[in-house]
């Protein structure tokens, strides 16, 4: 593995009706995860072919900077904001960059 940064894919699909709801929250966490130390990226992007679909792409410094990231206070009060109940399928995929 090379020292370039811990790359994140999640891909998040909302219940239908929930869209809104947890399009909101998940905008709350992007402004609120940019501040982050360590975050290098934090991106919120829609699919244009299934309007429940939302990815996020991120870049972080380190593994452990993300690991904070993932217990801190951010991801911490959107989790409990109940949006666990909002999504219909998650995932999520830890990336090293290879070539290019």
């Amino acid at each position: 593995m090379s020292n370039s940064p811990l790359t994140i894919i999640a891909i998040t699909t909302a219940k239908a009706g929930k869209e809104a709801a947890l399009g909101a929250a998940q905008e709350k966490l992007v402004a609120e995860t940019l501040m982050e130390d360590g975050c290098l990226r934090y991106e919120l992007h829609q699919s244009l072919d299934d309007g429940r679909m939302r990815i996020f792409v991120e870049s972080w410094e380190t593994d452990a900077q993300w690991r904070a990231h993932m217990e801190g206070a951010a991801m911490q009060r959107f989790l409990a904001s109940g949006v666990g109940d909002y999504f219909a399928d998650f995932s999520l995929h830890r990336l090293a960059k290879i070539a290019g």
